[in-house]
């Protein structure tokens, strides 16, 4: 007993510790989300229904609630996801000692994974969502070994809350549905029974869910940009080199199209473990014992919807959607090869691969930390360095939504109107009550080339959304400041250049040419009030400045 407790001890200061390298980081974008949708005033589902359209409210119920207690700094809000991060740990080191001998070295390798490290300290639901489907695995092995009502209760009590946390954890759901169904009606029917009566009732629970998301893809079938892109096989690719990688991408947030280059070291670090432990998930999922078999199943066609999912443009397949698959599948990948090597060979390649995952994380956290400022907090910084109050404006078309480096008084006020969001949503700001129906219906591609090719902005609606909150909310001699991220600059087009570029507009160049035409618009409707002062760029933003000439 002091034995095991003294090894959770040691797992979980292992797992805090390596967390805590990531805590006073900058927010990125999607975790700025998170604090706006949190701290909404018309409310979180308010938010979840008219702006973000993809997410479900338990996270963000349970961030403003922590927000309330401990503030809204950087460090307060990732602390609520670093202690479910740093709890998986030894919990899986308790999951684990139920199936194998080897808990301790699965545990291990969650406590330095750098994907599953990274993702514990951020601004998001992916830390709960791991931990719930650790919870549900917990339970789920329970009803196997005890068949008590008990622990089918918990379960299903668990699985409730994992799609409402994530919305596509219902892929979890479904995979265990499935799995377990089809294990308990081949080996104990009696138990079968028992275990269909509850998943009704979980189905009754999950009817909001479910309602939920038929509102969103009803919703996401009139944006103007409706499909998540094409599924490539080296996203599938790179989503396992995230996994079992003792490095992650530097772009880990995103899909990527597997340009690795390949040398010695991609060689030890990466491709080396990834067959060492698709190795032993193999071996776990040819397991003598069916129910480890079962489990490995459920696992893997989790993996498999996911990927169906993508095909389908429904969702996009990258290592944070699937994220929660981590814990249980190392479990099983150390099971597997403890049953295929000695244990002095697999302690040894498993020390060594945690020794790079560490070293690993303590350089990749001083990297992070700057990319993330450069990536949001930047163009805050930058209004600092230059004065400008909260007299002033400033206009980000990437982030506007969230403004979480802004929410200071003195500061600059932010012009709400995110670009990747108003233009993709029919019924917001953007577009005129009349063009409303015609953006929802396929002769959206004629009114923007029409909207292009006419001397006029886009719509009357933005027109006097923009005077209101940017025109006429600047006084005379006070600035507007215009920021854009990355390689959105290359939206700043003359209308001559825009039109002489868009020939027609189809479904690879509609968000580029919307994009082109807010940028026209933005620019003329300055320039009706403001004079132009300068451009610079620095770090990853181009920012225009405008002072306001007109009373």
């Amino acid at each position: 007993m002091k034995k095991s407790i003294f090894i959770i001890l040691v797992l979980f200061a292992v797992a805090f510790g390596l967390r805590f390298l990531y805590i006073d980081n900058a927010l990125w974008y999607d975790e700025a989300c998170s604090w706006a949708t949190s701290t909404d005033g018309a409310g979180i589902m308010h938010n979840l229904l008219h702006v973000d359209l993809q997410h479900t409210p338990l996270y963000f119920i349970l961030l403003k609630m922590w927000m309330k207690m401990f503030g809204q700094s950087e460090v307060a809000m990732r602390t609520l996801s670093l202690i479910f991060g740093a709890l998986t740990v030894p919990f899986s080191y308790i999951v684990g000692l139920k199936i194998s001998k080897n808990a301790f070295f699965s545990a291990m390798i969650c406590a330095v994974s750098p994907l599953l490290v990274l993702f514990s300290a951020e601004v998001r639901m992916y830390s709960l969502v791991v931990f719930l489907v650790l919870l549900s695995i917990y339970f789920l092995i329970d009803f196997e070994q005890k068949g008590d009502k008990k622990s089918l209760i918990k379960l299903v009590g668990t699985n409730i809350l994992i799609p409402y946390t994530f919305v596509g954890g219902i892929l979890f759901n479904l995979s265990l549905l499935i799995c377990y169904s089809v294990y308990l009606f081949k080996n104990k029917k009696e138990k079968f029974r028992q275990y269909l009566s509850f998943e009704i009732i979980e189905f009754i629970f999950l009817i909001p869910y479910f309602i939920l998301i038929s509102y969103y893809a009803k919703m996401r079938s009139v944006f103007v940009i409706s499909h998540e892109g094409v599924l490539k096989f080296a996203h599938i690719i790179d989503a396992i080199r995230n996994f079992f990688g003792a490095t992650i991408e530097q772009n880990v947030y995103w899909v990527n199209d597997g340009n690795y280059h390949i040398n010695f070291w991609f060689t030890l670090l990466v491709i080396i473990p990834c067959i060492y432990f698709i190795i032993g998930f193999i071996k776990s999922l040819n397991s003598d014992d069916k129910f480890i078999r079962t489990l490995s199943a459920i696992l893997l066609s989790n993996f498999i919807f996911a990927v169906i999912f993508a095909i389908l443009k429904v969702n996009v397949f990258t290592s944070r959607y699937i994220l929660y698959l981590f814990p249980p599948v190392i479990m099983l990948c150390v099971l597997g090869l403890s049953q295929k090597y000695n244990p002095k060979k697999l302690k040894i390649g498993l020390i060594m691969f945690m020794i790079a995952c560490v070293v690993f994380n303590i350089q990749n956290a001083g990297t992070l930390k700057k990319n993330k400022e450069l990536a949001l907090k930047s163009p805050a910084i930058e209004c600092d360095e230059i004065g400008l109050t909260s007299e002033d404006v400033i206009i980000l078309p990437f982030g506007a939504d969230a403004p979480y480096y802004f929410r200071s008084l003195t500061r600059p006020r932010v012009f709400n109107s995110d670009f990747h969001k108003i233009a993709r949503n029919p019924y917001g700001i953007y577009y005129d009550k009349q063009d409303q129906k015609t953006m929802t219906g396929k002769d959206k591609y004629k009114l923007i080339l029409d909207k292009i090719n006419k001397d006029e902005v886009f719509s009357k609606s933005y027109f006097d959304y923009f005077k209101a909150n940017v025109s006429d909310a600047v006084s005379k001699g006070r600035y507007v400041i215009l920021a854009m991220y990355g390689n959105d600059n290359n939206a700043v087009v003359d209308i001559e250049t825009l039109r002489t570029q868009t020939k027609e507009i189809n479904e690879n160049n509609i968000l580029d040419s919307l994009f082109k035409k807010y940028m026209c618009d933005t620019i003329a409707m300055l320039n009706m009030d403001f004079k132009f002062v300068k451009s610079f760029q620095k770090d990853n933003f181009t920012y225009y400045v405008f002072q306001k000439v007109t009373d």
